[in-house]
């Protein structure tokens, strides 16, 4: 699960899923990014760590110049592990939800917030 929060992470910005799909067309140098983003160039370069640390996009310097593309790899990699999460989400819901126990038990929230060791508010406030 952690490496599809990573992922999840790394997509949950509009800029960064533009700067996917200039990349899936081609390759972008960050001063092309800055004008096709109409962005500071700061901000690209934050952007593109980001998606260089979930492993989505790679760097190759070429004299003074990076250029940045896809890792093809690792974002087939990514996308197989998203398909297979949302697979397994949408097997779930056609089966169908079940109703939570709480609705015929409703001390069991009680009993399962001490089996974890919280306590409600007000003993809390009281024991402090």
């Amino acid at each position: 699960m952690k490496g599809t929060t990573e992922i999840l992470k790394a997509l949950a910005d509009g800029t960064r899923l533009q700067i996917l799909l200039l990349l899936s067309r081609q390759e972008m140098a960050v001063c092309e990014l800055i004008a096709a983003l109409k962005l500071s160039q700061p901000a690209v370069s934050h952007h593109l760590k980001i998606l260089k640390h979930a492993r989505l996009v790679k760097d190759n310097r070429e004299g003074k110049w990076i250029f940045y593309t896809i890792d093809e790899r690792n974002f087939s990699a990514h996308a197989r592990l998203l398909a297979e999460f949302f697979a397994t989400v949408q097997a779930n819901l056609e089966k169908g939800v079940q109703a939570s126990p709480i609705r015929t038990r409703p001390c069991l929230c009680e009993e399962l917030q001490a089996k974890a060791g919280i306590r409600k508010r007000d003993d809390a406030l009281v024991n402090s």
